[in-house]
């Protein structure tokens, strides 16, 4: 009867929290420890080869780490590199971020934009001059989405190819985040609290889809890595990038020697 008893309550036990691990909760987008793993198919097609890019399938992350004051206030740097850690040779941080009450701010002090900035452009709209003159501009606002990317979309011309087309709940690790899934332009893409958006484009953390950069260019959200684990797998997942990067330290495509050298800078902070 005891041992009855006893797997009884370790049952409720993990039923109780199977139901919490399964609430929702809001997950910030700016925060640290987290790593997006993206990839760029970069080949002749209907459009050709950006000649900027390496040619075919590249891997790259985003990860914020670390905090730099702009015009007094304090956003979060978003380096963008390859291979498995931030490193030296081949880290840029492109843009900075920081978020207040479920929006997203972001700059780019120095005007970058593309190849090297991750955030797109949505042709005539306000925002793009803000990029492009380095000042502050709403990347997100998870308050309200829909009606956020509704103006977006409104001020690029393309409103008549959009359509929002429900909201739900995911998983997102060990809680729930919700969703926000449209249309456009025929290409399905989602926007997901503390992952961003997730679709096929043109660029990575775009602010809503938009059309080639007149290259054969398309960069697709592998999946999102927090705390060592997958927290979220993109709608390209690409498992293969999972066995590519182990190893491959410093990002060059290889496992060799120069990934133990690296490490060893890494480690000795040289």
């Amino acid at each position: 009867m005891m041992k009855r008893s006893i797997i009884l309550v370790a049952l409720a036990l993990m039923a109780v929290s199977q139901v919490a691990a399964n609430e929702y909760m809001y997950t910030p987008f700016v925060r640290e420890g987290v790593k997006w793993v993206y990839y760029y198919v970069n080949e002749d097609g209907f459009y050709p080869a950006d000649p900027i890019l390496g040619k075919g399938k590249v891997y790259m992350n985003l990860e914020f780490k670390g905090d730099t004051v702009i015009n007094g206030l304090t956003y979060k740097a978003m380096h963008k590199y390859h291979g498995d850690v931030i490193n030296a040779n081949n880290d840029t941080v492109p843009i900075y971020m920081r978020e207040a009450d479920k929006i997203v701010y972001a700059i780019v002090p120095d005007g970058k934009m593309y190849p090297d900035c991750p955030i797109g452009n949505s042709f005539s709209s306000d925002i793009y001059d803000l990029i492009s003159e380095g000042q502050e501009f709403i990347l997100y606002d998870f308050n309200d989405p829909v009606a956020y990317w509704d103006r977006l979309v409104n001020q690029s011309g393309y409103d008549d190819q959009y359509q929002h087309c429900y909201t739900d709940t995911i998983a997102l690790g060990t809680h729930l985040a919700k969703q926000y899934v449209g249309s456009l332009c025929g290409g399905d893409f989602r926007i997901i609290e503390g992952v961003g958006i997730d679709a096929f484009s043109s660029y990575t953390l775009d602010f809503f889809m938009v059309l080639p950069t007149g290259y054969g260019t398309y960069f697709g959200l592998s999946h999102v890595v927090e705390g060592g684990e997958i927290v979220y797998k993109g709608q390209k997942f690409d498992e293969s990038i999972l066995e590519n990067k182990r190893g491959d330290v410093n990002g060059d495509g290889n496992v060799n020697i120069s990934d133990v050298t690296t490490l060893i800078d890494l480690l000795l902070n040289r």
